[in-house]
C-alpha cells in the first residue's frame, strides 16, 4: 500500500485547468486506492450520447481504463475496444425476462447507475465487495451474489447480497471491487484495489480509519472532477444541463428555505413550551446558583369553570397558556410545566439560547423576567377586552361579557440555588428545577394579587438597584426599540418598567404579613403592573 496520499489541494487546481479531467480523475483514485485496474462509465441510452439526464440511463459505456504496469497501458488505449468486442461494453441495466417484463440487470455497477438518485441525493456512496472469492465464483456461477458494503461518508452499511456479473469475474478476476456514482455522468468502478485497506480491526472487526480517509478524499474528488466535467458540455447540450441543475438547485433551495423556516418556528414553539434537546434530557443533574423562578395562576379559576363549559374552559385557558408561551420566548425564559391552570417559568444559564445575547448576571435575569410576567398581564387583559391577535374573532371578550367573569392571573417569583436536572418515569421524562427558591416563587403565588408579582424584600432591593443600559444587553435589545436606543441611557429600573408599561406611581406596595403551608413572610411586596387595579384587593389564593 502506498503510505503517502495523494494531494487533494493539487488535484483540485488541476481538475479544472485540465482539458482531459477523467483521465485525471482515473490516474488520481487510481493511485489513493492502490487499485490494479480502475475505470470510467457513462450512462446513455441508445442513442451513445453524453451529458442525458440520469433518469434516461438504460445503459452505461465503459469510456476510459487505467491501470498499472505495461497490461494496465494496452487497458488504457485498447480496453474500451476490445471490451466492446467482447460485449462487456456497453453495461446494461435493465433486461428482459421470460415475460417480456423489464427487469434489473444484474452487477455492481448496474446497481450503482440505476440507484443514482438515491446514491446521490443523500451524498455520493461508495459500493464496495471486500473479498471476492474467485474460485468459488468460477465453479458455481449461477450462486454469483456477493455481501456489498456502502459508504456515504459517516458510515459502512451491508447491503442485501447482489448479484455479480460472472462476464466481469471471468475476464479480469478481481480481488475485491469498487464502485461509485459519478454525478450527471456515470460511474468510476475499481478492479482489485489493495487488499490492506479492507483489513478489520478490534471487537467490533470495523474497518481502518486509513481506508475512511481514502474514502473520504475519493468522494472530494468525484464531486471536483463532475462540476469541472460539465465545463466541457457546449451548445445545447450544455445549456440543457445548466438549466437541470439551476431547476433542481432551485427547488431543494425553495425547499430548504421552507423546512429551515418551520423547523425555526417549530424549535422556537418547543424551547417556549418547555422542550429540551436530547443532550439536556439525558444531562447530568446540576445546581444552579443564580436561577429565576416564577409560577403563574389564573385568578378564580373555579368560578371562571363552572361559568363557561369545558369547551369555552379550555379555549380561555389555552389561548392564556399560548400567550405565556409565546411571551416567554420572546423575553429569553423557559416554560418548564404547565400545571393545570398554573405555569412554571425560568430564566437560567443552563437554558440560555445559543446565538444569543445572555443575561449579564443575575440582576438582568430579574428585570427581563418581571418584564415578561408584566408583558403577560398586558396580554391577558387585551385578550378579554377582544384586543389580541390571537383571538382575532373576539371570542374570549364575548364570554367575559356574556358571563360577567373576570380573567386574571397573578405571578410570585423568587431567585437562587436549585438543582436542575432530569425527571421522571423511563418513559415520560422532564427537565425541572427543584429547590427552596421554586417552593418560594410557588407560595408567593398562592398569596399574590391579580395583575401582580409577589416577591420578597431581597428581591426587590435587587430591582430598585438594578439599570437597564447597553450593558444589560440582552434586556436592551428585548425592550428598547431601535429610533429610542440613542435616547434611553443608564435608567433605574423601576422607572423604566413604568415608562414602558404605562403604569401609575404605586408600582411597588408592600403586603401584610403573609402565611402560606409552611411559607411565613412578615415583609413582601407586590409590584403590580395593571394601571387600572384596586390595590387594596388582597386575594389569599386559590
Amino acid at each position: 500500500m502506498r503510505p503517502d496520499i495523494p494531494d487533494m489541494e493539487r488535484f483540485e487546481r488541476l481538475a479544472f485547468r485540465s482539458k482531459n479531467v477523467l483521465g485525471l480523475l482515473l490516474k488520481f483514485s487510481r493511485r489513493l486506492l492502490d487499485a490494479r485496474l480502475a475505470g470510467v462509465v457513462y450512462g446513455t441510452d441508445h442513442t451513445g450520447e453524453k451529458f442525458l439526464p440520469p433518469h434516461k440511463w438504460d445503459r452505461g459505456i465503459v469510456h476510459r481504463l487505467d491501470g498499472t504496469g505495461m497490461a494496465g497501458l494496452g487497458f488504457k488505449w485498447f480496453g474500451p475496444m476490445v471490451l466492446r468486442w467482447i460485449r462487456l461494453s456497453p453495461i446494461r441495466l435493465f433486461a428482459v425476462d421470460s415475460h417480456g417484463r423489464q427487469v434489473a440487470s444484474q452487477g455492481v455497477i448496474a446497481q450503482v447507475m440505476r440507484k443514482h438518485g438515491e446514491y446521490y441525493a443523500s451524498g455520493i456512496k461508495i459500493l464496495f465487495i471486500d473479498h471476492i472469492p474467485q474460485r468459488e465464483m468460477r465453479s458455481d456461477p449461477s450462486g454469483g451474489s456477493l455481501a456489498v458494503i456502502a459508504y456515504d461518508g459517516i458510515r459502512f452499511e451491508v447491503l442485501p447480497d447482489i448479484q455479480v456479473n460472472m462476464d466481469i469475474i471471468h475476464w479480469f478476476k478481481p480481488d475485491n471491487f469498487v464502485s461509485v456514482y459519478i454525478p450527471d455522468y456515470g460511474a468510476i468502478v475499481f478492479n482489485t484495489v489493495d487488499p490492506w485497506l479492507f483489513k478489520k480491526s478490534g471487537e467490533g472487526q470495523m474497518y481502518s480509519r486509513q481506508l475512511k480517509t481514502r474514502f473520504d478524499r475519493l468522494i472530494s474528488a468525484i464531486e471536483t472532477a463532475s462540476i469541472a466535467h460539465l465545463g466541457q458540455a457546449k451548445g445545447r447540450r450544455a445549456a440543457k444541463i445548466i438549466w437541470r441543475k439551476e431547476r433542481n438547485l432551485r427547488h431543494t433551495f425553495l425547499e430548504l428555505n421552507e423546512k429551515a423556516d418551520r423547523l425555526d418556528a417549530l424549535k422556537n414553539h418547543l424551547r417556549a413550551v418547555g422542550a429540551v434537546t436530547a443532550e439536556q434530557l439525558n444531562m447530568t443533574p446540576v445546581i444552579e446558583p443564580n436561577g429565576v423562578y416564577a409560577f403563574l395562576d389564573m385568578v378564580e379559576s373555579g368560578t371562571i369553570r363552572n361559568c363557561l363549559t369545558p369547551r369555552e374552559f379550555l379555549l380561555v385557558l389555552n389561548l392564556c397558556h399560548e400567550i405565556v408561551a409565546e411571551t416567554a420566548a420572546a423575553f429569553g425564559c423557559r416554560v418548564d410545566n404547565f400545571l393545570g391552570d398554573a405555569v412554571f417559568l425560568e430564566n437560567m444559564e443552563t437554558f440560555d439560547e445559543p446565538g444569543k445575547d445572555k443575561p449579564s448576571g443575575l440582576p438582568e435575569r430579574l428585570m427581563i423576567m418581571t418584564m415578561a410576567l408584566a408583558s403577560v398581564f398586558r396580554q391577558v387583559r387585551q385578550l378579554k377586552q377582544g384586543q389580541h391577535p390571537l383571538d382575532r374573532e373576539n371570542r374570549i371578550h364575548t364570554l367575559v361579557k356574556a358571563h360577567a367573569i373576570d380573567i386574571g392571573f397573578r405571578a410570585g417569583m423568587a431567585y437562587g440555588a436549585a438543582l436542575v436536572g432530569p425527571l421522571g418515569s423511563f418513559n415520560r421524562r422532564i427537565v425541572t428545577a427543584i429547590g427552596k427558591p421554586v417552593n418560594i416563587a410557588s407560595r408567593l403565588e398562592s398569596t399574590g394579587k391579580n395583575s401582580c408579582i409577589h416577591i420578597e424584600k431581597k428581591l426587590l432591593e435587587i430591582l430598585n438597584n438594578s439599570i437597564v443600559s447597553k450593558d444589560t444587553k440582552a434586556l436592551w435589545h428585548m425592550t428598547v426599540s431601535d429610533r429610542h436606543k440613542d435616547s434611553v441611557s443608564d435608567i433605574r429600573f423601576f422607572p423604566f418598567f413604568k415608562d414602558f408599561f404605562g403604569l401609575g406611581p404605586g408600582v411597588v406596595q408592600k403586603m401584610p404579613p403573609v402565611s402560606y403551608k409552611e411559607f411565613v413572610n412578615d415583609t413582601t411586596y407586590l409590584i403590580c403592573c395593571d394601571p387600572e387595579i384596586d390595590k387594596h384587593d388582597v386575594c389569599a389564593g386559590i
